[in-house]
């Protein structure tokens, strides 16, 4: 309707022009008015288009308590993690991702798989990890695949390495007049080796050792690629096993900065695209 109007308007400024040429110079003041509305309204039909076509989701991957890979009541999935992290990078709609983590890690066995989801999606999408509150051990190996790790202000992160546990309750069996006698197939005597109803055997500990030095060695290369530093770094400066608050863990070059999983939400939501003053100066400039 409005170019209906203004086709008229034209129509009307050149039969007065025709008529009287002395008006013909404030007319085209006019004309020229015309046509920059014609270019600003393409423009922002073109720039809306651009808008509407633009993903504007951020993808919400929560990463809490306990770690195993098919979860439970008390921690998330890590297969889960990876099948989330998977599908928003995949998503066309989806322009970004947040990590929300609280957890104190988990097991090896499926970690590597869903850092491994974090870093492709953060290679194809701005991925902000927030440390809210924890992220230990298993926790951190995903967390630190992302583009950017926000710690919380009473956040921790930290405990790089694998451990492996075992209780020799021989001794209390024996108080309680208990005996326990293993048979294993001939085929294959270091079966369950670490069992807990005897000491661990010098050979069963030097294995146990080399399972913990290589996931270990996962462990800090996967923190060294993921937070672009060396291997050396994590290894001599990431706290070899300890857990660090925000201040420090900062300072060490484990986290990037400090904020609220809200104010990091704000931060990312898409912004409404606002006229420059520049903009409506030249336009106001075309009618005077």
């Amino acid at each position: 309707m409005a170019n209906d109007n203004r086709a008229e308007l034209r129509q009307i400024v050149a039969q007065i022009t025709s008529i009287d040429p002395v008006v013909a110079t404030d007319l085209a003041a006019i004309a020229n008015g015309l046509s920059a509305i014609d270019v600003r309204e393409a423009q922002l039909a073109t720039a809306a288009t651009s808008v509407a076509a633009q993903p504007s989701k951020i993808a919400l991957i929560g990463v809490y308590g306990a770690l195993t890979p098919r979860g439970s009541w008390y921690g998330s999935s890590l297969t889960g993690i990876a099948e989330l992290a998977s599908r928003a990078e995949s998503d066309p709609d989806v322009a970004s991702a947040i990590v929300d983590v609280d957890s104190p890690g988990g097991t090896v066995a499926a970690t590597m798989e869903a850092a491994s989801a974090i870093a492709s999606l953060a290679s194809k999408k701005p991925v902000v990890a927030v440390v809210n509150t924890l992220a230990a051990s298993a926790a951190y190996w995903i967390a630190s695949q992302a583009s950017e790790i926000v710690m919380t202000p009473s956040a921790d992160v930290g405990s790089i390495g694998a451990m492996i546990m075992h209780q020799d309750i021989s001794e209390m069996l024996k108080q309680w007049g208990i005996d326990i006698t293993i048979i294993r197939s001939s085929q294959s005597p270091l079966k369950n080796e670490s069992h807990p109803f005897a000491p661990l055997s010098d050979d069963a500990h030097a294995f146990l050792q080399s399972r913990a030095d290589s996931a270990g060695a996962d462990f800090i290369k996967a923190v060294a690629l993921g937070r672009k530093v060396t291997q050396s770094k994590v290894r001599d400066e990431f706290g070899q096993g300890r857990v660090f608050g925000t201040r420090e863990a900062l300072a060490r070059g484990m986290a990037d900065r400090s904020a609220t999983l809200g104010q990091v939400i704000s931060e990312m939501l898409p912004k409404p695209a606002t006229r420059s003053n520049a903009s409506r100066r030249r336009s106001t400039l075309a009618f005077e």
